[in-house]
């Protein structure tokens, strides 16, 4: 466990940046709108909340708007065992929620996050468009690996390459897994997902998370092409100089 709190808060934090892009729709307008269950459209709402509450609110009301999404969504996961969406959104929250607050605590949930996520997974994998995968390979790709945290960049890659096969012609999967290349150096490949992340048209209805994801895109790639790590490579310049010789 993480003892000190200043860690514990800077690993709180540093899951922010990487669920900004996450939970987003894929980049592709399909032809006929997708039906969704009416409680996988209740948990989109709240995901737009959750993004506007990110996004556009003062950083000193996300801890009372997370924990009032959270209660939210613990009523809804109650009311419906049986439906993955809630879980993976309560996940994401949950993990932006660990970022307001300080303490050893803060892992903990965490590894609630991950839980949720492999149990929503087992329910329905396609759920919010594969937002599980994504964010589990964001966390094993980001956290520090035993006996800190449970990182593993292997398992990772696992989740990403899920998600994109799930999801081949989406926004967040292609840039996900190219940043994920990008970041252990195979620049070439990374080009390859990234490219095609750029060439992907938002449509004229896109959300301020989703141009955010755009220009982030655009930075990857430019850092692919020149050889090297984006220069605003999530939140790596976030973590305490021990915790990221902890890492993987």
């Amino acid at each position: 466990m993480i003892r000190d709190h200043y860690a514990a808060r800077m690993l709180g934090r540093l899951i922010l940046p990487v669920l900004l892009g996450m939970g987003l729709m894929p980049g592709t307008v399909p032809a006929q709108a997708p039906v969704h269950s009416s409680v996988e459209t209740t948990v989109r709402q709240w995901q737009d909340e959750w993004e506007t509450v990110l996004y556009a609110r003062p950083e000193e009301e996300h801890a009372d708007r997370f924990r009032d999404l959270l209660t939210r969504l613990e009523a809804l996961e109650r009311e419906h065992p049986g439906d993955a969406a809630p879980k993976v959104l309560r996940a994401m929250v949950l993990c932006t929620y660990a970022g307001t607050r300080i303490g050893i605590g803060t892992l903990d949930m965490i590894e609630t996050a991950r839980d949720l996520l492999q149990r929503a997974i087992a329910l329905n994998p396609r759920a919010l468009d594969g937002s599980a995968y994504i964010t589990l390979g964001n966390l094993y790709q980001r956290l520090p690996g035993w006996p800190v945290s449970f990182g593993d960049n292997t398992l990772a890659r696992q989740y990403l390459e899920t998600a994109l096969k799930l999801f081949p012609d989406a926004l967040d999967t292609n840039y996900f897994y190219g940043n994920f290349l990008l970041v252990q150096g195979d620049y070439a490949e990374a080009q390859h997902y990234l490219h095609k992340a750029d060439a992907i048209s938002l449509p004229v209805s896109a959300g301020v998370a989703d141009r955010q994801l755009k220009q982030q895109v655009q930075a990857a790639l430019a850092a692919a092409r020149a050889g090297h790590a984006a220069d605003d490579d999530f939140f790596s310049h976030l973590l305490p100089g021990w915790l990221k010789s902890a890492g993987q």
